[in-house]
């Protein structure tokens, strides 16, 4: 077989070595190297499955970005942030000095503890959201190695609308 990949998905054809099929050979795909055609057939769908979860990590614990202030999505975060919302919640006159991903510190009223709450939630389901669909995709055959870096989100959360 010959071996050739697409440069903006990295989706990988192969093609019959004789010959045989060179006129349907699309001219923007490159031919492989002999190390890349080894390591692409060597990949296994688990190793993919596994590339996938370990890329969703990495964008889980990215952190966001909420009203201007960047604010991390580390498990050790997500843990303190959910407590803080549940005590904002019971008790609306609370607030609470935050230090932020850069290092400065912010004080944190009820309503925005419990909305910065909120957004790392969604954030993280996002994440796991992008997850499935790309271990979809490796189910069905649809997967590519390019998807492994497109479509997870992107971290930035609005502001919420004043009023």
């Amino acid at each position: 077989m010959k071996y050739f990949r697409n440069p903006q998905s990295g989706e990988v054809f192969a093609f019959e070595a004789d010959g045989s099929q060179d006129e349907f050979i699309p001219s923007e795909l490159i031919p492989m190297t002999p190390a890349e055609i080894e390591a692409h057939l060597a990949r296994q769908p688990d190793d993919y499955a596994a590339a996938i979860a370990a890329r969703r990590w990495q964008a889980e614990v990215s952190g966001i970005e909420i009203a201007g202030m960047r604010i991390e999505t580390d498990d050790r975060t997500k843990t303190l942030l959910n407590g803080a919302a549940l005590r904002a919640t019971i008790d609306p006159q609370h607030s609470r000095r935050w230090k932020l991903a850069d290092g400065t510190w912010v004080t944190l009223d009820s309503e925005t503890l419990i909305s910065a709450a909120k957004a790392v939630d969604s954030y993280v389901q996002a994440c796991f959201d992008r997850e499935e669909e790309l271990v979809e995709a490796l189910a069905d055959g649809t997967f590519t190695e390019a998807m492994l870096e497109e479509g997870w989100p992107d971290g930035s959360v609005p502001a919420p609308a004043a009023g």
